[in-house]
């Protein structure tokens, strides 16, 4: 049975930022072999005050929303830090902004910054023994502990909430006994260095391709972008009219969140007359990329459309490069617009105040690593190769993340329970997933 009953969000949740989750908490049953408590009866307060001294330096940190933990702020002379009243955190401690508890700004103080300050704004908590210290981390991520902080927060604004502890410290919860919390938190922890695994390897990746393409694009001939590609900025508005047929839209995010643009992208369902869709249809081997943004770092971004798919089009804020027979390769033309030296020149023949933006004069003076086709090809595939290899990799880390989200809410409020199976070291999460019951 469930400890947490779910309810749907009233209509005004959805004006809330993703970091509030302001459902009203509410408890079902007590799930079988666990016991419920009021939060006060599991936390208990710690203070450490601090006296400053003005020529002495202190490392200050602050809790990220959205859980995201506690990390280091400036470190500054006693002197420099405003508020006075002044508090030291040790390894352990359960920290909470009072200012931003609404929006999950919470965490467990990490070693590497036992004895920083944290202002009166700030609570440290330790556990009592019903509680293991790394469950509560866990359990700050679950949508009723959420909710029970959005609840004990009262005013008119959302980033102007003011925490009431005393009313949080009176919400009641289901907790598991120490063993099953124990398994809880190996579980997740497990899922957690399968991430952090990943993550580790795309940042290798990356560097090594970033060390290919400083070798491979190394003495390369420079041409004019316009030797190699048919440029053109997408006609495509967002107004509708009366001749409109229904066409797939390739936006600006996917362009910029995707380095090969492939049929299985959610595109945009969106209209567009006959002379728009012959203007800006897209082919296999076509370069989309940005032509505008609110930072000139963001210019260039392109992305290969790496397989004919029926009926997309280029949407607003885009532009295409498409290859000329013989002479431009699109993949290539892909890679070389990712290395620093064309993203330089783009930025730089950028112009704008709030927003930068490419214009077609400029692009007569773009210019991008041209040698012969078949090298283009070979430099390409080994480019290309590498990038498919870290989009593989991105993908497991997302399915592990959406595996973790699923597992940390059905596991913290009792819906599934781990035996003394789960005492042993735990094994890698493509095991884990098929024992859960």
């Amino acid at each position: 049975m469930s400890s947490v009953v779910e309810v749907e969000a009233d209509s005004a949740s959805s004006a809330y930022p993703p970091s509030i989750q302001a459902g009203i908490p509410k408890l079902g049953e007590t799930p079988r072999g666990w016991s419920r408590h009021r939060l006060g009866d599991l936390l208990r307060r710690v203070d450490r005050p601090a006296r400053l001294v003005d020529s002495d330096t202190y490392q200050l940190v602050t809790a990220k929303r959205n859980r995201g933990g506690i990390v280091a702020r400036e470190v500054l002379r006693g002197d420099q830090i405003r508020t006075k009243t002044q508090f030291y955190a040790a390894t352990g401690d359960f920290l909470i902004s009072k200012r931003q508890i609404s929006h999950g700004a919470c965490g467990t103080v990490p070693p590497g910054l036992n004895g920083a300050l944290v202002s009166n704004e700030y609570t440290s908590f330790h556990t009592t023994g019903v509680l293991d210290p790394a469950f509560l981390s866990a359990l700050s991520h679950s949508t009723y502990f959420q909710q029970t902080c959005f609840h004990s927060s009262i005013g008119v604004h959302v980033e102007k909430l003011v925490f009431r502890l005393e009313d949080w410290m009176r919400w009641e919860f289901d907790i598991p006994p120490l063993p099953e919390q124990r398994r809880i938190v190996m579980v997740l922890d497990a899922w957690d260095r399968a991430i952090d695994q990943a993550e580790r390897l795309i940042a290798a990746k990356r560097r090594r391709k970033a060390g290919l393409m400083q070798h491979l694009f190394l003495n390369l001939p420079r041409s004019p972008l316009l030797e190699a590609a048919d440029v053109w900025f997408s006609g495509v508005d967002k107004k509708s009219r009366d001749d409109e047929v229904p066409v797939l839209l390739c936006n600006y995010m996917d362009v910029f969140h995707n380095t090969r643009i492939t049929a299985p992208l959610a595109f945009m369902q969106a209209t567009a007359s006959k002379r728009q869709i012959a203007d800006n249809s897209l082919r296999k081997n076509d370069v989309v990329f940005t032509k505008d943004s609110e930072t000139a770092d963001e210019i260039a971004e392109p992305a290969l459309i790496a397989e004919d798919i029926p009926n997309l089009v280029c949407g607003y804020h885009l532009a295409v490069a498409r290859p000329r027979e013989g002479l431009g390769h699109g993949p290539f033309i892909a890679q070389a617009m990712r290395h620093h030296a064309v993203r330089w020149q783009f930025a730089r023949l950028a112009n704008g105040v709030v927003r930068f933006g490419l214009t077609l004069d400029a692009m007569e003076q773009a210019e991008i690593f041209l040698p012969p086709l078949p090298v283009q090809e070979r430099i390409a595939a080994i480019l290309d190769a590498e990038d498919i290899a870290i989009e593989g990799l991105a993908k497991q880390v997302e399915t592990l993340r959406i595996q973790k989200r699923g597992l940390t809410q059905k596991l913290l409020v009792g819906e599934w329970h781990l035996d003394d199976r789960f005492d042993i070291a735990p094994s890698p999460p493509s095991v884990l997933a098929g024992e859960l019951t």
